[in-house]
C-alpha cells in the first residue's frame, strides 16, 4: 500500500495540507502518516512529566485534526512525533516510510513565518527523495484536479516528471497543458525544448491523457509559468526540483523554491536525478 506524509504543526494551512491529502489518498487506497517534529532545544530542557505533557498535548492536536479534516477517510492514519530538524525529519520519515510522496503546507512570500511547516516548506522539497506536494492555506482541497500545468524546458531533466504528472491525471481524469518555454530562440534551445516537448506530448499519447500544448517565450519562467496557470484556472503545477537557469533569476534564488513560494496554486515538486546527456556531459 502506497504511503503519504503529511507534515503537520496543527495550523490552518496544515489543515488544507490533510485534506487534500485524504482527496489523493482516497483515489489511491493509501495510507496517512500525519508528522510533527518537536525541535531539540524545545525538549532538551524540559523535565520527564512536562515532556510527557508534551507529547499528550501533541496526541491531542492529532486527534482534532484528524476528527475535523478526515472524518470520513475509511484508510488508515499514523501519527508520529519527531524530534529535530523540522525538514529533516520529515524527509528521514518519508524514506524510512518508502512514502510515494509528502504534502505539507507553504506560507508564500508574506514576510511572516508564522507557522513552521510553511517555512521550510523548500527545504522539505529540496532534500526530500520521493515527490512534495505544496499547498496553501488559501487553496480549496475540495475541488479536485481537473487541469495539471506541465512545463518543458531546454533541460535533460525536465521530461523526469512526467510518469509522476501522468499518474496524477490518471487518478483525477486531469488535462495535461504542456507548458513549451523557451528562455531564448537560438537554434540549440529550440531544438532542445522542442526534443523535450515531442516526448511529452508522446508520454501522455501513449497513457490515454489528454493535454494541450502551449508556447512561451520568458526569460522568467516562473513568471510565465504562474501567468498561465492562474489564467487557465489550474489545479496543479508539476515542476522539477531544477530548471533551466536564465540570468534573471540570479536574485530570486532556485527556480523550485520560487515556485513554492510565489504560487497560490499546489505545486508537486518532482526530485532531480543525475543523467548524463548524449555529449557525455553529467548534468
Amino acid at each position: 500500500m502506497k504511503k503519504i506524509i503529511v507534515g503537520t504543526d496543527f495550523s490552518k494551512t496544515s489543515a488544507v495540507a490533510l485534506q487534500y491529502a485524504v482527496n489523493i489518498a482516497d483515489k489511491i487506497e493509501a495510507s496517512l502518516i500525519l508528522v510533527h517534529v518537536v525541535k531539540d532545544k524545545d525538549f532538551e530542557s524540559k523535565e520527564p512529566l512536562e515532556k510527557e505533557k508534551a507529547g499528550k498535548k501533541i496526541e491531542a492536536g492529532f486527534t482534532e485534526l484528524i476528527e475535523k479534516n478526515a472524518a470520513g477517510f475509511k484508510g488508515e492514519i499514523e501519527t508520529k512525533i519527531r524530534e529535530g530538524r523540522v525538514y529533516q525529519e520529515i524527509t528521514n520519515q518519508a524514506r524510512y516510510s518508502d512514502a510515494w510522496m509528502i504534502i505539507t503546507g507553504a506560507h508564500g512570500l508574506s514576510g511572516f513565518e508564522e507557522v513552521w511547516i510553511g517555512s521550510h516548506a523548500y527545504k522539505i522539497v529540496s532534500h526530500a527523495e520521493c515527490p512534495v506536494l505544496t499547498v496553501r492555506k488559501s487553496f480549496d482541497p475540495e475541488q479536485g484536479i481537473a487541469r495539471i500545468v506541465l512545463p518543458i524546458d531546454s533541460t535533460y531533466e525536465t521530461t523526469q516528471k512526467l510518469p509522476v504528472a501522468a499518474e496524477m491525471a490518471k487518478l483525477f481524469n486531469a488535462e495535461i497543458h504542456v507548458v513549451s518555454l523557451y528562455s531564448n530562440l537560438t537554434h540549440h534551445t529550440k531544438e532542445k525544448v522542442e526534443s523535450n516537448t515531442r516526448e511529452a506530448v508522446k508520454h501522455l499519447t501513449n497513457n490515454d491523457i489528454k493535454y494541450i500544448t502551449k508556447e512561451m517565450v520568458s526569460e522568467n519562467i516562473t513568471t510565465s509559468t504562474l501567468e498561465y496557470a492562474t489564467e487557465i484556472n489550474a489545479d496543479l503545477i508539476c515542476i522539477m526540483t531544477e530548471q533551466e537557469f536564465s540570468p534573471p533569476n540570479i536574485f530570486l534564488g532556485p527556480y523550485a523554491q520560487q515556485m513554492v513560494n510565489r504560487s497560490p496554486i499546489p505545486v508537486l515538486s518532482v526530485r532531480t536525478r543525475q543523467v548524463i546527456d548524449p555529449s557525455g556531459i553529467v548534468e
